[in-house]
């Protein structure tokens, strides 16, 4: 009796692994927002503990090792505790805009989140949070991004191309974290 209690409040504690397990595909969906914005949601289970993906998720000179189309990210400033950072991300845009810039303020809650607030470049919005919770045998990291570019771009085209990309991102974002695991 106290072993099925034990399991169940374990259950309760910790988000359940996805479908599929570890190897299973993230889920994604993307929603209007209202005018040009969207909100993207994205969810993936990893089998490498909090403190790894963290480690992946929170550097950001190896950033473009999970984000496909971030050309650079550079720390413009840092606070000396480490509880936040302002970041500038430079990524592949599109025919009428070749490099789109972003830069946003992060607030760092290492090894569970990572929040960021668009500070300057070239989305009128850009704001979010990853969140890390363990898991047994790994990590449940989510994504949750709300997003509208400062141009007249339809919403269902930047809501698209957000979407579009996160399930190979998220994917490269497992693929780092379990190399890094498989070097500690």
């Amino acid at each position: 009796m106290k072993s099925i209690l034990a399991l169940a409040f374990a259950a309760m504690a910790a988000p359940a692994l996805a479908a599929g397990g570890f190897d299973a595909t993230p889920t994604v969906s993307a929603q209007a927002e209202g005018g040009s914005a969207g909100v993207i949601h994205a969810a993936m289970d990893v089998a490498a503990p909090p403190a790894v993906v963290w480690k992946v998720l929170s550097d950001c000179a190896g950033a473009s090792r999970y984000m496909p189309k971030l050309l650079s990210c550079k720390t413009l400033e840092r606070d000396p505790a480490g509880k936040w950072d302002v970041r500038e991300h430079r990524l592949s845009g599109n025919a009428f805009k070749p490099v789109m810039r972003n830069v946003f303020r992060t607030t760092l809650e290492p090894p569970r989140r990572l929040a960021f607030h668009r500070t300057g470049g070239d989305w009128k919005r850009s704001d979010g949070e990853w969140r890390l919770s363990p898991i047994p045998g790994g990590t449940h990291v989510t994504y949750e991004l709300h997003v509208a570019i400062d141009a007249p771009v339809p919403a269902g085209m930047v809501r698209g191309a957000v979407a579009k990309g996160m399930p190979a991102s998220m994917l490269a974002l497992r693929k780092e974290a379990l190399t890094q695991a498989h070097r500690s």
